[in-house]
């Protein structure tokens, strides 16, 4: 199982970045949500300020000069935390970074 886990996670998988400046449409407080598979590192949501829109941005990583970073996520993280994101928001627009 664990072969399986490492096989859709590359270890040099590429970082993921989000801008300041489009970080300025979202709410200042992101939501996080945790799998069960790792549930010590969270995992971030921005809402788009007014509206019914989020993007799953992924595991903090790090900061840059003009960008946040984060790591991608395994396609089954991704289907956990939509589900998780569908439950009390069944008509929301959820994209991933």
């Amino acid at each position: 199982m664990a072969e399986a886990e490492s096989a859709t996670r590359k270890p040099g998988a590429e970082k993921k970045r989000i801008s300041k400046q489009e970080l300025g449409k979202y709410d200042s407080t992101p939501l996080y949500f945790y799998t069960e598979k790792d549930s010590l590192n969270r995992i971030t949501v921005l809402k788009e300020s007014g509206k019914e829109v989020y993007l799953v941005a992924g595991r903090y990583a790090m900061v840059e000069k003009d960008s946040r970073v984060y790591s991608p996520l395994t396609e089954e993280e991704k289907g956990a935390v939509e589900k998780q994101l569908r439950m009390g928001k069944k008509d929301a627009l959820i994209s991933f970074l």
